[in-house]
């Protein structure tokens, strides 16, 4: 059966009318919803057009060539319209001055000056191209993931409409259209790409209707599981995200945490100020809480002036109480309001409150959900009733432990400010004479009120908190600076070793800071000795490789500390360009009491020599150990039997006294400790 191009023009009309009272019903029921609108008027333009073309005979040609292609175009730009506003760009209704017009103007003067079929028919083409690949672009620019299906398919077809049109363009240059009898003819070629365009047409409005209905779904599912205030995830979506947070923490060995809020004076604001001044602050309190979370972290809010964090993949307890000593911070700044009470314009001012935070831990506290929302929700209580303005653990052992650790912190950043930290010197002693042939710097914290404090309890804490970046660059300088006023004095060379921390290796540009420090103390790079961990090696080792031939080049000696308690690979081992390995002091300590220790202390300075490294052992505390390691071969140590880290002027005469004693060491030390100055 043949088609002429009046049945398939029907057919678009019947098509245009269906898809049209579709697009009002959607218009009439959700009138805020962008691209409905502009669809409608597209089907109404189009349906209009295509009715002019077929009473072609009826109305004048002007009217049904001019005015109707130019409605069919009108439609098409409505469409485009129709999309750009779906996807959330800008309405531009210039597009029609911009491709109406002039498709108008020139089917005029073709109608009117050179009466060929095929010339309207190329304009027609070439302004539907145009615009076809407009919409491929604007739809590329801002598609959204959770349509990408359905945006894929409308590319899909509009790129089908293209090129059916490009073929058509050839089509029509090679064979012109004849002018008699266009519309009923049967015979017409045109009646072929009319039918490719009347499924391909029909296919994209089925998928622009398949699109506001993913948009709508999209916003029903949105409103099920986000707080319409705050436009936080709500309890509902909340549980959810922990019930995954929890599997995935079970099968990870991982750690979440869970922290429930409580705003502290809030209904004080909402009485005094009104609803809509208290809804104003909790849109703030939901913007401030989530720039303190990471990417990974969810904030949600329960209703009324509760909020809920989860924080998954955490480390260690207390990582959650510096999330909620931020939070808590952050919400005892204030707050600026513009909404005011209607019975006091003045009101709308500054306001101030706070938060009181529990905290329950998965898996310490438990692997339930609901549970665990309960535990945090009584640890908040326990937080209200200590003072407010504070956060407490579920467990009141772990409230105590982690108050101390962060209380810790903070004294710790204050004493870097404060500038209470020391850096202590032990002597490293050449094995064969017993003279002092280096030192291995060590950072300690004077506190004014607690005296010393041994770097065990607060250089975990700054490794955890990234403190251990500004320690160890302060440790560095500080160490190099004392060694150049050590050699402006007059002392022979010493070697000066500076540990090196993991997040150091890491997260620093080790090569630049050497650099720099050396630059601006005057040290030699030569008398510089950096420790790295066995195990902070080998965690990037092609990395390490590169780093460690950098600070090779500048002329840095470099040592593995701890040597023997990592997992060193010997393969790696011998490409570092290492010149000392320092045996851990676990092996020395058992010494001449365990065998195995034994072995392996005398395996590791055998492998060291062949592989042409100084051996050091650290820890030496007995005649019995410093005998077995000079007899095998150790080449220096360094431990209590010879000194105690000692500050910088009690070091300085230790080397003042190894110079007047000669090698008369022991008399040195003696003096020292008999004096208290060690």
């Amino acid at each position: 059966m043949k088609f002429d191009l009046l049945t398939i023009l029907m057919a678009y009309l019947i098509v245009d009318a269906v898809f049209a009272i579709a697009f009002a019903v959607t218009v009439r029921r959700h009138p805020t919803l962008d691209g409905p609108r502009e669809w409608l008027a597209a089907c109404i333009a189009l349906f209009a057009g295509f009715l002019g073309i077929c009473l072609r005979g009826v109305i004048p040609d002007f009217v049904s060539i001019v005015m109707a292609n130019s409605l069919v175009l009108a439609g098409v730009i409505c469409v485009w319209i129709g999309i750009r506003v779906f996807f959330r760009l800008r309405r531009h209704w210039w597009l029609f001055a911009l491709f109406v017009l002039p498709a108008a103007v020139l089917l005029g003067l073709f109608t009117t000056v050179w009466p060929s079929v095929s010339a309207r028919q190329i304009i027609m083409s070439v302004f539907i191209i145009a615009i076809s690949l407009c919409i491929i672009r604007d739809i590329r620019r801002q598609r959204g993931f959770a349509l990408l299906m359905e945006t894929n398919l409308l590319i899909g077809f509009l790129g089908a409409e293209a090129v059916i049109h490009a073929i058509r363009l050839i089509t029509l240059i090679m064979t012109p259209a004849i002018t008699g009898s266009y519309i009923l003819s049967p015979e017409q070629p045109d009646r072929v790409f009319f039918i490719l365009l009347f499924f391909t047409g029909t296919a994209r409005l089925l998928i622009m209707v398949t699109l506001i209905s993913a948009r709508l779904q999209g916003e029903l599912n949105q409103l099920a599981t986000q707080d319409s205030l705050t436009q936080l995830p709500n309890r509902r979506l909340l549980l959810e995200r922990l019930k995954h947070g929890i599997d995935v923490a079970r099968r990870n060995g991982k750690q979440l945490a869970l922290l429930m809020l409580d705003l502290d004076r809030f209904k004080a604001v909402n009485d005094s100020m009104g609803h809509a001044a208290g809804d104003e602050l909790l849109q703030q309190v939901a913007v401030r809480i989530r720039t303190r979370l990471r990417d990974v972290d969810t904030v949600a809010r329960l209703g009324g002036d509760e909020f809920i964090v989860l924080l998954e993949d955490i480390v260690h307890p207390e990582d959650a109480a510096r999330v909620a000593e931020d939070i808590v911070a952050d919400l005892s700044r204030p707050f600026q309001l513009s909404s005011a009470n209607e019975n006091d314009p003045e009101s709308g001012r500054e306001v101030k409150i706070g938060a009181s935070i529990g905290i329950s831990l998965h898996p310490q506290h438990s692997d339930n959900p609901e549970l665990l929302m309960d535990q945090a929700d009584n640890a908040m209580y326990e937080a209200k009733q200590a003072g407010r303005g504070c956060f407490a653990y579920f467990s009141e052992e772990i409230t105590t432990v982690v108050r101390k650790r962060i209380a810790l912190e903070n004294r710790l950043r204050r004493a870097i400010e404060q500038q209470e930290l020391r850096v202590f010197y032990q002597p490293q002693l050449d094995m064969i004479n017993g003279r002092i042939i280096g030192a291995e710097a060590l950072v300690r914290w004077q506190s004014p009120t607690e005296g010393l404090i041994p770097p065990i309890h607060f250089i975990p804490i700054a490794e955890e908190t990234g403190l251990i970046l500004t320690i160890g660059e302060w440790v560095l300088r500080e160490t190099c600076r004392q060694g150049q006023r050590w050699k402006a004095a007059g002392f022979l060379p010493l070697t000066l070793a500076v540990n090196v921390s993991p997040q150091q290796f890491r997260r620093c540009d080790i090569n630049k800071l050497v650099a720099t420090v050396l630059a601006e103390t005057g040290f030699p790079a030569g008398q510089l000795e950096l420790e790295l961990t066995e195990s902070g090696l080998m965690e990037n080792q092609d990395k390490a490789v590169e780093v460690l031939n950098n600070l090779r080049a500048q002329g840095i000696r470099l040592a593995i500390d701890d040597f023997g308690t990592g997992y060193s690979s010997l393969a790696y081992l011998k490409r570092f360009p290492v010149d000392v390995l320092k045996i851990d002091k676990s092996f020395i300590d058992d010494i001449p009491h365990l065998q195995d220790d034994m072995e392996i202390t005398a395996t590791i300075i055998a492998m060291g020599h062949t592989l042409g490294f100084k051996v050091l052992a650290e820890g030496v505390e007995t005649q019995e150990q410093l005998d077995f390691l000079r007899k095998k071969g150790c080449d220096a140590y360094q431990g209590y039997f010879a000194s105690k880290p000692i500050p910088a002027e009690d070091f300085a005469e230790l080397l003042s006294a190894q110079h007047k004693n000669g090698d008369d060491l022991d008399k040195t030390i003696n003096h020292l400790e008999t004096t208290g100055q060690s």
